[in-house]
């Protein structure tokens, strides 16, 4: 946990607990919160993919400590390393597999996100908005909701565009 924590604030250092909480949510549940028909998650993944303009480091990147989701950049498809086809069946396919957010693996995750908290303190509470963005998680949390944006600052910052796709379903589309 405490490596995960540390490399994505060290890639992205401006980032929030928010997008913390929200980077390693995708990795426990995946994208089954956005499962949508398949003809509507590829054409909003070609307009998405329009809009991606900086360079990127790499096509795909671990999302929490597990690493059993991957987020996979659309710079990869206006690359041309693979086509909008490709990651959207990755996509659906992933959605198909992912955990199921019911009562129990959501009393898990809160286990789960105390630990994060826990075991990475001394370095979280130094984040930009800490003590408001842990409040408003618990809250939200309490209220029954899990499922989190990144946060304006990220998105200003690194203006993200990305798909969630299991480890399998990455190792498939075989990007370096």
């Amino acid at each position: 946990m405490r490596v995960a924590v540390r490399q994505l604030l060290d890639r992205y250092p401006a980032a929030t607990l928010q997008d913390v909480y929200k980077t390693m949510f995708q990795d426990r549940f995946g994208v089954a919160h956005l499962l949508s028909d398949r003809a509507k998650v590829q054409a909003y993944i070609e307009q998405e993919t329009l809009e991606c303009s900086e360079a990127r480091e790499s096509y795909f990147e671990p999302c929490g400590w597990r690493g059993d989701n991957i987020r996979v950049d659309l710079h990869a498809i206006r690359d041309g390393k693979i086509t909008s086809d490709e990651l959207t069946d990755a996509f659906m396919q992933s959605a198909e597999s992912s955990i199921t957010a019911d009562s129990t693996a959501l009393a898990e995750w809160q286990r789960e996100w105390q630990m994060i908290i826990t075991q990475n303190y001394d370095r979280l509470r130094k984040l930009e908005g800490f003590e408001q963005d842990s409040t408003n998680i618990a809250e939200m949390i309490s209220n029954g909701r899990y499922v989190v944006h990144h946060s304006h600052t990220y998105n200003t910052t690194y203006h993200p565009h990305y798909r969630i796709v299991t480890r399998r379903e990455a190792e498939r589309l075989n990007l370096k």
